[in-house]
Formats: structure tokens, C-alpha cells, sequence
């Protein structure tokens, strides 16, 4: 039986949001000294840096006014990168001389501050498009960004730093949701046959994707899967049955994470 492809509820963005902050500040309080300095997936990102970033977000999500500083002063600093990408730096930049306990509190205090006022976005601004130059789809709403991409991001950062440390990932009622927003993004994009993708793991469940009777199916780890879509490795371990063009195209696409 598939799962059905819906878009969150703002209450329901907040819950997923929460439920992986609560993860994500259970692993990082756990951390010894020197794990902070281990690199991590994320390209020129320690452990360390990987938690200021998620810290700055939270931030900017609980107080408009660090969100605002930083959009202004990204494309100022960091003119070669992406919006998103200069705005993720600055949030490193900003905490690259706090504590590692420092950081643990920024983040625990914040995240459910950063949930809250995210779930009450007012209408008017979920609806309209974020600018061009945020690594988004195109017509990609605040919306989508403050429902899909935030708890997104705090989950796979979770994975991020789970691996640079060989940690266990926790298992929590929530990543299912995080799984599933990212199989309805790579839905809205499929262009390969009609096929029937089963995800294992973490966030398990089965999806159809494409118009018509599925002529391929396609198991793989979930967070492979996602780590791949989201760029951080080429080839996560795919069986595949049918028409090769489902693993083809799924290889070959990208998801915003």
C-alpha cells in the first residue's frame, strides 16, 4: 500500500519540528570534547559548525531581526555563494567562538521558540514565493520553507553529525513525515517511468511514483537516499527491478535540503 503525498499542516510542521529538535539536542549534549572538531558531510563543516549553523537558524526562526541582519549582510560577505548558502556561513561566522556547551543551550532553548513562531507564519507570507537565489525550486512558498525545509534540515544535520561521530541514529516518531516530504518533492520533479519506490529504515514506507501503472521498482535505504538526493554521496545502494530508467533518474536527481 503506498503512502499518501501530502503537504504538512502548519501543527504538524511544528510537531515534526520538534519532535527532531528534541533528537537532534539528545545527541549533540552527548558529544565528547573532541568529537566537536570531527568534519562532517557537509563540505568544510566540523561537528562544531554543523551545530552554529543549526543554532543560527533556530535563531533567526525565534527573532526576526537576526533573520533580517542576515539576508542583508550575506550577498555583502559571501558575494561568490548562493543567498542560502552565504546566510548558512554567516550563522557559523557568528558562533564560531562559542563553547560547545554554549551551543547545546542556544540550541535546546531556541528550538521550540524557532517551532512556535514558525507554525504561527501569518497566511500572506506562507503564500508568497521566496526571492530567486535561495536554492529552492522555482515557486518554492515561505510556506514550504518554514514547514518542509526547516525540520528537514534539522533532521538530516542530525544524520550529519550522528556519522562524523559513529553514533546511532535514534529512531523517532517524526522522521517518517521528514521521509515522505522529500519523496513528494521528488514526485512533483519525476520524470522517469511510473514506478514503485520502497524506502527501508529510518522513515520506511512505499510510494508511487509517475502517471500509470508502475513499470520499475526501486528499494533503497531511506537516509541513503536522502544523503544522496541531497548531494552528500553519488551512489547509495539501490535494488531495482523493471525499467532501468527509474534508477537512472533517480540517481540523477537532487532534492533541496
Amino acid at each position: 500500500m503506498t503512502t499518501a503525498l501530502l503537504p504538512p499542516t502548519p501543527d504538524r510542521a511544528e510537531a515534526v519540528a520538534l519532535g527532531e529538535h528534541a533528537a537532534f539536542v539528545e545527541l549533540i549534549s552527548g558529544l565528547s570534547p573532541g568529537e566537536w572538531d570531527k568534519p562532517t558531510d557537509c563540505a568544510g563543516w566540523s561537528v562544531r559548525d554543523v551545530v552554529a549553523h543549526v543554532a543560527g537558524a533556530l535563531e533567526e526562526g525565534a527573532h526576526i531581526r537576526a533573520q533580517l541582519r542576515r539576508v542583508a549582510l550575506a550577498p555583502r560577505r559571501y558575494p561568490q555563494l548562493d543567498r542560502l548558502d552565504a546566510i548558512n556561513q554567516l550563522q557559523v561566522d557568528d558562533r564560531g567562538a562559542h563553547p560547545p556547551d554554549r551551543l547545546v543551550h542556544e540550541v535546546s532553548s531556541l528550538g521550540p521558540r524557532a517551532a512556535r513562531a514558525r507554525r504561527r507564519t501569518p497566511q500572506l507570507i506562507r503564500s508568497r514565493a521566496v526571492p530567486r537565489g535561495f536554492s529552492l525550486p522555482t515557486g518554492a512558498t515561505f510556506g514550504y520553507l518554514v514547514d518542509v525545509i526547516y525540520p528537514r534540515d534539522l533532521w538530516m544535520h542530525r544524520i550529519d553529525v550522528a556519522r562524523a561521530t559513529n553514533r546511532d541514529l535514534r529512531a523517532t516518531s517524526t522522521e517518517a513525515d521528514v521521509v515522505a516530504l522529500v519523496v513528494r518533492d521528488l514526485a512533483c520533479t519525476w520524470g522517469g517511468p511510473a514506478t514503485t519506490l520502497t524506502l527501508t529504515g529510518h522513515g520506511a514506507g512505499t510510494w508511487a511514483l509517475g502517471a500509470g501503472k508502475p513499470v520499475a521498482a526501486v528499494e533503497t535505504d531511506a537516509v541513503e537516499i536522502c544523503r544522496h538526493l541531497s548531494g552528500r554521496i553519488a551512489s547509495p545502494p539501490i535494488a531495482a527491478k523493471g525499467d532501468p530508467g527509474a534508477e537512472q533518474y533517480l540517481l540523477a536527481a537532487r532534492i533541496p535540503f
